[in-house]
């Protein structure tokens, strides 16, 4: 009983397990039905609301369960919703998940090919050719096996499978290449399964509708054949309810009814289609825009906010072609900012940028056109598809190369270990012919070679420095000869002074004596005639600044301000003195500015400081980044006496300036004067210097700031926006790297071939092209444009006569354009100028407002540009890189081992041997290095003699180095001569270079002077040459305002001498150096029939630079006439030169006027004031030039000093 009490038991045990397990299947397939039927309906809502595929597929994840498949489907459907929504990040996450719950292939599919479009849509290409590879390898397996997929998975796969042809067709027509965009879009059948699948039948209707996958002889039969499809997908949609692809629909046909000239042909064409789409009975003009808005709507319901964007972008189209360019900015300003998320879609915002460039031009706002056209050019270049590639593909094809040679080096690797083997063993015996006498005498013979080289470098190092000497010399000659005509016309200045002087008397006197009426007129007649005699001097001094006008004087390079700031700082000494305490801060900025200059600024603004600070104040220098972007402040910052704000006011303008206080100096206020001359020119040479600026801030009693502002050089290129002026659109970091293109294109093609002088002058026109837009000059961009394409079509024609594909400035074709076709035959030209050219075209169109020029050249810009950056084998590299991995761990596991049975074999074989023999030849080593070292001949010798007294403590061994005794006794005979050669050449380069020193200052000095002469010669024409008109005027009048005239005279007088006297002070602060020259040497110059030894033995003393300039002078204005000379000594201290002129016969009031300003050719002035200028510096009052007639013919005497020393 008990026994079958227990069978009983164990009956409804198993009975009940088995109950519980059928219960179990049966929730089981329960549950996958439901999550495989709320799956289906988050599919069937994917275009149609978002929110609910997002909620059914939520439901469909919670009843899953363990079902792996059904989780997978529900996440891939939460995925679609987040990359409509652009929630890139949570997709992202969605997507991986799925590959880590399933093995579900159709779903891994499904997630490969949505990431594909997430990466589409960030412009990640490696990202995007690796989920491609994978899913092409997945669509393969799948369809290998396809016979045993359910029905369901069967429907799953025409979407998977259609989705990503799709999907790459899109990002291979936005990457622009449309020939492989065309091929995915074939591999769907259109009357295939497609068709089972409504949602992805609209999709492909509504991508090939789109525009660029339609080829047709004209544009009319494009877009007739893109509308068909548009309204099909539009009808269906309506009838499918599908409202996504209906406002897809409707904003690809609002695009293609924006062109005037397509909308009154599809009209034509369609009426009865029209007429549907026209459900708010628009006027035609108005229908894009209605539809456009109409789409908008849809998205913005629907919740697709990378569409919506997109529909704002194309209603802004609708409002810019009907010229209404605030709704059109409303518009793309919603599209742009209205969600953030939209950053995530670079070609988006690129395209919605490039539309902003448009209107804001059509507004006239170039600055915010010129922004958002640079903000588009730099999308382009940061998501063009080789980017990546370019910084990743060689390593990637390197990498690839080593995995797959890695089985190679394996195979190498093995022959290696045989070999090294027997070489080991044979090693040793050649160990003992390596140090034969002959080797050790290898180091003397290298070194020799060596020394020649580093003799030959202190030769060329000698030669260069005399080099720059001769060029420096050069320049300080010409510095001369500009400094002497500065001179002459200050000299000319002060000729003004005793007439205004005059001038005053005679006003005077008129103001203040009553006078009878005729001697009155005869004073206002006398100052008449000065004002003429004024004026004539001031016509001269005009002709004179005049000739030397258009000569920039500046030297503008990029200069370190820390050099600069070490100079000021040697200047402590000074402000101790004073008690003043200077404080220089360190720096590391560079700007672009003439060096010298930009010293004289710091100087002449330091010692102002000083003058106007007490004494225990402090003066600060420093540099630091400007506000404006671009500029770097060099600040000047006192503790001194400060000033008003009227002083302020006028601190800039000629007025002196005085102080109360006793340990402050009196200013004439020039050195100001001629900082703000400097930043002026700065202003006239580029617009890079339009933000250049000098200012002051300053408080009475608490001191004052000034600074000047000069552009800043940015050491770490990086994308530059080139807003000079009028914010000119050009990219600077991409032109760098087109000019580098050119370069080696222009090296391939040489510049003497006629290839590569068409392609030289094509560059220089498209350079051109770009300064003409830096400048404004828009419409001489587009004849250089023309000229450039001229260029480039010659060069085709070279390449191929028959050819007909000719570059234009601008075409309504569908063709082509023929820089594309060049590209794809494979013509060998430079692109890099096509696309330059095209650039600065779009750019010129733009600011003129020649819209259809700018799409055209816009259009085939980008089209090459993207075609170029196209990179067509990098998932050639991806495929690649995945087979090497499966050799990589074997390849170097093999390679390990070999190499660890390598070191066994080195030791056993070979090492154990070596060391025992290198011990013998370890000194012979010692002195190889001490020879080959990188050290002083003599440290070497004092070297190898101690080795030899260590071979010495050795007697065994100095027998077996009986070799290396020879050796060292060469060596050191060859040293102890290089030591002593090596000092006289230093000594040499030494003087060298101090004689450049020399040089380069005294260039600088007198660059300085003449620079600032120009300003206060240039200051005083133009603010005085008014005052002897106005007086002449005033006694044209009658005469009668005397007091007027008496102020006008007096403040004239006092403006004249405040202003000549700055330039005297600049005249006076520089002066030559002197001593003897060989007057014969001086005379060789002149054409003259006087013996051969005339002069000789007889020196001047002078500088030799001027007294050359002088007798040059005269040899060129008497070219052609010979001179009869003499000389003869004038006492003990000077010597006289005649030179008589028999070709040439002046008057005697010729020959007065001859060496005065109003000598009919200022060469003779010139000479008069290098004349004076000798005998002022020398210290000899007696010299002068006269011109005389004697015996009717004219002299011309020139008194110079001489010199007894030679």
């Amino acid at each position: 009983m008990l026994f079958q009490h227990r069978r009983k038991a164990l009956v409804v045990r198993h009975l009940l397990v088995c109950l519980w397990v059928l219960g179990l299947f049966a929730c089981g397939d329960k549950n996958v039905a439901e999550a495989d039927r709320l799956n289906s309906m988050a599919y069937a809502f994917h275009y149609r609301n978002l929110d609910s595929t997002a909620a059914y597929a939520q439901r469909a994840l919670n009843v899953s369960g363990n079902y792996a498949a059904g989780r997978a489907e529900a996440l891939n459907n939460m995925a679609f919703v987040r990359i409509s929504k652009m929630e890139f990040e949570t997709a992202s996450k969605l997507l991986n998940d799925v590959k880590d719950i399933t093995d579900n292939q159709v779903e891994l599919l499904v997630a490969d090919v949505q990431l594909m479009r997430l990466c589409q849509r960030q412009s990640r290409n490696k990202d995007f050719y690796n989920y491609r590879e994978s899913a092409l390898r997945r669509l393969k397996r799948i369809k290998e096996e396809a016979y045993n997929l359910s029905p369901r998975l069967r429907k799953r796969m025409i979407y998977a499978e259609t989705e990503l042809y799709i999907v790459a067709s899109v990002y291979f027509y936005y990457i622009g290449l449309p020939d492989r965009a065309i091929a995915e879009q074939e591999n769907i059948k259109p009357n295939g399964d497609i068709q089972q699948d409504t949602a992805q039948w609209l999709s492909y209707m509504y991508n090939v509708g789109a525009g660029g996958l339609i080829t047709a002889p004209t544009k009319e039969a494009i877009s007739q054949q893109e509308f068909d499809f548009l309204f099909r997908c539009y009808g269906l949609a309506i009838q499918s309810n599908y409202p996504y692809w209906e406002a897809n629909s409707l904003q690809a046909i609002s695009e293609h009814l924006i062109d005037k000239q397509q909308r009154r042909q599809l009209l034509r064409d369609n009426a009865t289609a029209i007429t549907i789409l026209n459900t708010d009975d628009m006027p035609d003009s108005l229908l894009a825009g209605n539809l456009a808005q109409r789409a908008l709507v849809m998205f913005s319901s629907y919740g697709n906010v990378y569409q919506t964007a997109g529909a704002y972008r194309t209603l802004a189209s609708c409002y810019w072609a009907l010229k209404d360019y605030k709704s059109a900015l409303f518009c793309l300003q919603n599209a742009l900012y209205r969600n953030p998320d939209i950053n995530k879609a670079p070609d988006l915002v690129s395209s919605i940028c490039e539309q902003l460039s448009l209107v804001y031009s059509a507004m006239n706002m170039k600055i915010q056109s010129d922004v958002n056209r640079n903000v588009y050019l730099d999308i382009q270049r940061q998501t063009r598809q080789d980017k990546q590639q370019e910084a990743r593909a060689e390593q990637l094809e390197n990498s690839s190369k080593q995995l797959n040679m890695m089985l190679v080096y394996v195979g190498v690797a093995i022959v290696l270990v045989v070999l090294l083997l027997y070489f080991f063993n044979s090693l040793r015996a050649r160990q003992a012919a390596k140090y034969s006498p002959e080797k050790m005498l290898e180091p003397l013979r290298q070194w020799e070679k060596v020394n020649a080289q580093h003799v030959e470098e202190q030769n060329d190092r000698y030669e260069e420095l005399h080099e720059e000497q001769e060029i420096g010399r050069r320049h300080v000659v010409e510095n001369k000869k500009k400094n002497i005509e500065q001179r002459a016309k200050v000299s000319l200045v002060n000729s003004v002074v005793p007439f205004i002087d005059r001038m005053r008397h005679e006003i005077h006197r008129l103001n203040a004596v009553q006078e009878p009426e005729n001697i009155r007129q005869e004073r206002l007649d006398y100052v008449k005639e000065l004002t003429d005699k004024i004026k004539e001097y001031n016509a001269i001094l005009t002709q004179w600044i005049q000739m030397r006008q258009g000569e920039l004087s500046l030297h503008v390079e990029s200069v370190a301000l820390q050099p600069l700031f070490d100079i000021v700082g040697k200047s402590r000494m000074g402000f101790e003195h004073k008690g003043i305490k200077l404080v220089v801060e360190s720096t590391t900025e560079v700007v672009k500015a003439d060096r010298t200059l930009t010293l004289f600024m710091i100087n002449t603004l330091i010692d102002n400081a000083r003058k106007f600070t007490e004494r225990n104040g402090k003066v600060t220098l420093s540099a630091r980044v400007a506000e404006e972007e671009g500029y770097v402040d060099i600040v000047i910052a006192d503790t001194g006496v400060g000033m008003t704000e009227e002083e302020r006011a006028h601190l800039f303008e000629r007025k002196v300036i005085n102080s109360s206080s006793a340990d402050v100096q009196t200013s004439h206020g020039f050195g100001l004067l001629n900082c703000k001359g400097i930043i002026d020119k700065y202003k006239k040479v580029s617009r890079i210097f339009s933000g250049c600026s000098i200012s002051v801030e300053s408080e009475k009693g608490k001191g004052s700031v000034f600074c000047f502002r000069l552009p800043r050089v940015v050491r770490m290129l990086a994308v530059v926006l080139a807003l000079c002026g009028g914010m000119q659109v050009h990219a600077a970091t991409a032109r760098d790297s087109v000019h580098g293109n050119r370069s080696k294109i222009l090296d391939r093609i040489s510049a003497y071939t006629p290839e590569g002088k068409l392609l030289k002058r094509a560059n220089a026109y498209a350079d051109s092209a770009y300064f003409a837009n830096v400048n404004g000059r828009y419409a001489k961009t587009l004849q250089y444009a023309d000229s450039c394409i001229g260029k480039l079509n010659d060069l085709y024609r070279l390449k191929a006569p028959h050819g007909k594909d000719l570059m234009v400035a601008y075409s309504k074709a569908v063709d082509k354009p023929a820089e594309i076709q060049w590209l794809n035959d494979s013509l060998e030209t430079n692109f890099s100028i096509i696309l330059d050219i095209r650039n600065e075209s779009a750019i010129a169109a733009l600011a003129l407002h020649e819209w259809d020029l700018y799409r055209y050249n816009n259009e085939v810009y980008t089209k090459l540009f993207k075609a170029l950056s196209a990179d067509n084998t990098l998932d050639a590299y991806v495929v690649g890189m995945q087979q090497s991995k499966a050799n990589k761990t074997i390849s170097i596991v093999v390679l390990v081992l070999l190499l660890l049975l390598i070191i066994p074999a080195y030791y056993v074989l070979f090492y154990r041997h070596y060391v025992a023999y290198r011990i013998y030849v370890e000194r012979v080593e010692d002195i190889n290095k001490v020879l080959m070292n990188t050290g002083e001949a003599q440290a070497k010798l004092d070297a190898i003699a101690r080795i030899i007294k260590s071979i010495d403590r050795h007697g065994g061994e100095t027998v077996q180095f009986k070799s290396l005794n020879e050796v060292v006794s060469q060596i050191s005979e060859v040293l102890q001569k290089s030591v002593e050669m090596e000092k006289a050449r230093e000594e040499s380069i030494e003087m060298a270079e101090d004689e450049l020193r020399r040089v380069e200052i005294e260039n600088d000095k007198l660059h300085v002077n003449n620079s600032v002469l120009d300003n206060c010669l240039s200051a005083l024409k133009h603010e005085t040459m008014y005052y002897p008109s106005r007086i002449r005027q005033l006694i044209e009048n009658g005469g009668e305002d005397l007091h007027d005239m008496n102020e006008l005279v007096d403040y004239y007088k006092e403006l004249y001498m405040l202003l000549s006297a700055q330039a005297m002070r600049l005249v006076d602060d520089l002066r030559y150096s002197y001593r003897p020259v060989p007057l014969k040497q001086l005379l060789d110059v002149l054409p003259h029939t006087s013996e051969d030894g005339v002069g000789e033995g007889r020196h001047i003393l002078g500088d030799e630079d001027l007294l050359g300039y002088l007798f040059g002078i005269l040899a060129g204005l008497f070219e052609g006439h010979s001179v009869a000379l003499a000389v003869k000594d004038k006492g003990a201290r000077y010597v006289e030169i005649d030179l008589e002129l028999p070709s040439v016969m002046y008057t005697d009031e010729q020959c007065r006027e001859l060496f005065t300003p109003t000598t009919p050719n200022l060469q003779f002035y010139l000479c008069r004031q290098i004349v004076r200028d000798t005998g002022e510096f020398t210290n000899a009052r007696g010299c002068g030039v006269f011109a005389s007639n004697i015996e009717n013919k004219t002299h011309i005497a020139i008194t110079l000093p001489k010199t007894t020393q030679a």
